[in-house]
């Protein structure tokens, strides 16, 4: 099979960012706002000032961490249909939108997501063909702050039999997001061989450790749960105005994040990733470019060359609207990622609407997906492809569609799963655009798709679980 291969950074270049990173760790070194973090770090050996929450970390403490960091990660699921692994074969798809904005499927109007919202959207997230697993997309607003991150995660956990990823924001509700998927799974050994949750933790940009986040974490980590390292540094913000640069702020962000990890719980399953951004410096705001793609390549090929399974956020676009713009940046930034290998292990994003989180942008992103893995497959060169039979017998003038080989191979072609018919068809129906037709998906998948249900016993104790949760985290704010 030829496939399209394209390549990047060479060998010597990576290397080159990676002893950057290592001289940022130790020369500059990072903030840590946890005592627990930086009692771990001093005891491994990092030169630690408690006073200004400061830490050095020497590149042996990097080292080994790289060390015993796994290499592969199971990915569980409340179906076990659904597992899979992270081993640098082929790329898993995350939806994950903006939120707390939904773009209301029923109206178009942009407003605060519900708990309804968060439902929805893994239900669509659960039936699409191409995701494999969904971050908690909406924020259940109208929850009590303490308590959106738990019910938006039991809301997914109840709505899609597919991986849930979360975020924990400190250690008291990671313990009770163990507790919820413990109990799910049946006990913790089930839990730790394939965890049914995965937990992202963001390191302030440049080189900050906030408190609750970094204990969140560590909970986490311990249990066997895979922690994905997002930090977010901002091109000409918070980080150098180079991508260069910017490549090295974030992965240094990634390595403290690990050796933190690495340090509380040898061998804890960790992700790499980095948000990289860049800004309109005439105006401040965030702007999607190639720029970002860049970065995102060059990350991806550091993650392989540490070997770290790696999650890429590659669909956010700045478009508002379900337009050319929305789908032009979608489809060139994923085949990018999909030519230049390794290809990801994780690609987030779909759902994801220029700081909004739309239903139909989950299915027109499946539609791209699906397109670009197709893209990326390339095609065989042999007798049979070469069809030269066919052609000597049909001749010039003549006609393919009846012939034996068309019939043997016709199901080879690529299909869009969002039918447009034939323009005069197209015309004769109504004239709907390819956001018309999304939304109809929409409103057909909720209508009729269903998951299998938690076990009511299950769910009534994730209810006890969750009625816990809420007496000490509100008590606590």
């Amino acid at each position: 099979m030829s496939k399209p291969v394209a390549s990047f950074l060479s060998k010597g270049e990576i290397e080159t960012i990676h002893g950057a990173s290592l001289e940022v760790l130790h020369d500059v070194g990072i903030r840590v706002m946890s005592e627990q973090a930086l009692a771990i770090l001093e005891e491994a050996g990092a030169k630690v000032d408690y006073g200004k929450n400061y830490a050095s970390i020497p590149k042996t403490l990097v080292e080994e961490a790289l060390k015993v960091a796994p290499k592969t990660i199971t990915y569980g699921a409340r179906n076990p249909k659904y597992d899979f692994v992270l081993d640098k074969k082929q790329p898993h798809f995350c939806a994950d939108g903006d939120p707390p904005f939904i773009l209301n499927w029923e109206t178009g109007e942009r407003r605060y997501s519900t708990t309804q919202d968060v439902a929805h959207c893994a239900l669509i997230a659960d039936y699409l063909d191409h995701v494999q697993l969904t971050w908690v997309m909406l924020t259940p607003t109208e929850i009590p702050a303490p308590m959106q991150g738990l019910v938006g995660m039991c809301t997914c956990l109840r709505n899609t039999e597919k991986h849930v990823e979360d975020e924990a924001l400190n250690a008291v509700a990671a313990r009770y997001q163990i507790e919820i998927a413990t109990t799910i799974v049946g006990d913790e050994k089930r839990l730790r061989e394939k965890p049914i949750i995965s937990a992202v933790q963001c390191p302030f940009s440049p080189l900050t450790y906030d408190k609750g986040i970094t204990e969140g974490a560590i909970e986490l980590g311990k249990a066997g749960i895979p922690i994905v390292i997002y930090p977010m540094p901002l091109l000409g913000a918070t980080s150098p105005a180079t991508m260069a640069g910017t490549v090295v702020i974030g992965n240094a962000d990634f390595l403290g994040g690990l050796v933190i990890q690495e340090l509380a719980a040898p061998g804890a399953p960790v992700v790499y990733s980095v948000g990289t951004g860049t800004m309109d410096f005439k105006t401040g705001a965030e702007n999607a470019s190639p720029d970002d793609s860049l970065m995102q390549v060059a990350l991806g090929q550091l993650a392989h060359y540490y070997r770290l399974p790696d999650e890429r956020p590659i669909f956010y676009g700045t478009s508002k609207l379900l337009d050319t713009q929305a789908g032009n940046y979608t489809l060139s930034s994923l085949l990018a990622h999909m030519l230049i290998e390794p290809v990801p292990d994780i690609v987030l994003g779909l759902g994801g609407l220029g700081g909004t989180t739309s239903l139909e942008a989950m299915i027109i992103d499946n539609e791209i997906v699906d397109y670009a893995l197709r893209f990326a497959q390339g095609f065989e060169v042999n007798d049979d492809t070469l069809a030269m039979d066919a052609i000597r017998k049909v001749g010039p003038g003549g006609n393919f569609l009846g012939e034996k080989h068309t019939l043997e191979h016709f199901k080879d072609a690529w299909t869009p799963k969002i039918n447009i018919n034939a323009l005069r068809t197209w015309e004769q129906e109504g004239i709907e655009s390819l956001g018309k037709l999304a939304n109809e998906k929409v409103k057909e998948i909720l209508a009729t798709h269903k998951p299998e249900p938690l076990p009511e016993d299950i769910d009534k104790e994730v209810s006890r679980i969750l009625k816990r949760a809420e007496t000490e985290l509100l008590n606590k704010s």
